[in-house]
C-alpha cells in the first residue's frame, strides 16, 4: 500500500514532519520534485494493519497543515476580517495564535474533527495535494482558524493592558525619591514583611486602614504589596525567594515595575533563620 502527499511550500520542514512519522526501515518514502511542488510517496511495504495506517497518516497531514500551512491562513484571515489592528499588531496576533493552535492541548475536540475528514479523503482517494484539500474540502477549517484568532485576539488584547498597566506602575516609581536605600521583602504565608537595610521592619499597615474604610473585596494581598513598594520605591530591592518561584505573577510584576533595582536573594542568614522558625 502506497499514499502519495503533495506540497506547494516549505518542502523541508514538510520532509522532517514525514520523516518523524515514518522513520521505520520497512517504511519506504521516496520524494519527487516539480516547479512548484514536491510529492511525497509513502509505501507500506511490510505494513501492519490499515487502521494504524491511516491513523498515522492523518496524524502526520493535520501536523503538516498545523505546521506548514495555518499561518499563512491566520494572516489572511486576520487582515480580512479586522481592520482595527496596524500590520505590527497583526503580526504580534498571527505569533500568538500559531502557538496557540500548535499547542496540542489546545482546541482537541477541533482538530479531532479535521482529523477524521483528512482520513475519510485518504481512505476514499491514498492521494492528497494538501493546499488543493484545504482549499476545497476543508472548507471548515477557516471557522477553526477564526476560533483560534479569537483566541489569540484575547490573548494579545491581555498582553497589551498587561504592558499598559506595568508602564503606569513604572512611571510612578520613577517619578517618586525613593524613601528607602535598601528593602528586603520576605514572602510569609498569606502575608509579607518588609525590612529596612538595617533590618528594621517597615510598616506596612497603613494600607490596611485605608482598605478598611473602603469596599476592599477584590484587593488581595498581592496588590497590598505591589502599592506598598510603589509608595515607598525603593532604591534596591532584594525579594527573599525562600521557595517562592520567579515565574510567579506577584513577582513577575515587581521585577518588571522595579526593573533594575530589583535582586533575588536564593539563601541567606535570614532565609535560614527563618526556615528554622518555620519548623519549630
Amino acid at each position: 500500500m502506497n499514499i502519495q502527499i503533495g506540497l506547494d511550500r516549505d518542502i523541508d520542514r514538510a520532509r522532517e514532519i514525514i520523516q518523524s512519522y515514518f522513520s521505520d526501515r520497512r517504511i519506504k518514502i521516496e520524494e519527487k520534485n516539480y516547479d512548484f511542488r514536491s510529492i511525497f510517496n509513502i509505501d507500506f511495504v511490510k505494513s501492519k494493519s490499515l487502521k494504524e495506517i491511516y491513523n498515522r497518516v492523518a496524524n502526520m497531514i493535520l501536523d503538516l497543515i498545523l505546521n506548514i500551512y495555518s499561518k499563512d491562513i491566520i494572516y489572511k484571515q486576520l487582515g480580512n476580517n479586522f481592520n482595527e489592528f496596524n500590520g505590527h499588531e497583526k503580526r504580534q496576533i498571527v505569533e500568538i495564535s500559531s502557538k496557540i493552535l500548535l499547542d496540542k492541548n489546545n482546541f482537541l475536540t477541533e482538530k479531532e474533527y479535521i482529523n477524521n475528514q483528512i482520513k475519510r479523503h485518504i481512505m476514499d482517494i491514498p492521494s492528497i495535494f494538501i493546499d488543493g484539500f484545504i482549499k476545497f474540502r476543508l472548507r471548515e477549517l477557516d471557522f477553526f482558524i477564526n476560533l483560534v484568532i479569537d483566541k489569540g485576539i484575547e490573548e494579545f488584547t491581555a498582553e497589551k493592558e498587561y504592558r499598559e498597566f506595568i508602564k503606569i506602575l513604572q512611571y510612578f516609581v520613577d517619578v517618586q525619591e525613593p524613601k528607602y536605600n535598601l528593602v528586603n521583602l520576605f514572602f510569609e504565608e498569606n502575608d509579607f514583611k518588609l525590612l529596612d537595610e538595617r533590618n528594621n521592619e517597615i510598616n506596612k499597615d497603613f494600607f490596611r486602614e485605608i482598605l478598611s474604610e473602603i469596599d476592599h473585596s477584590d484587593i488581595g494581598m498581592d496588590d497590598i504589596l505591589i502599592s506598598t513598594l510603589i509608595v515607598i520605591a525603593p532604591k534596591h530591592l532584594i525579594i527573599h525567594l525562600d521557595g517562592k518561584d520567579e515565574e510567579e505573577d506577584v513577582i513577575k510584576i515587581i521585577t518588571n515595575v522595579f526593573r533594575d533595582r530589583v535582586y533575588f536573594c536564593l539563601g541567606c542568614d535570614k532565609c535560614n533563620n527563618r526556615i528554622r522558625i518555620k519548623k519549630r
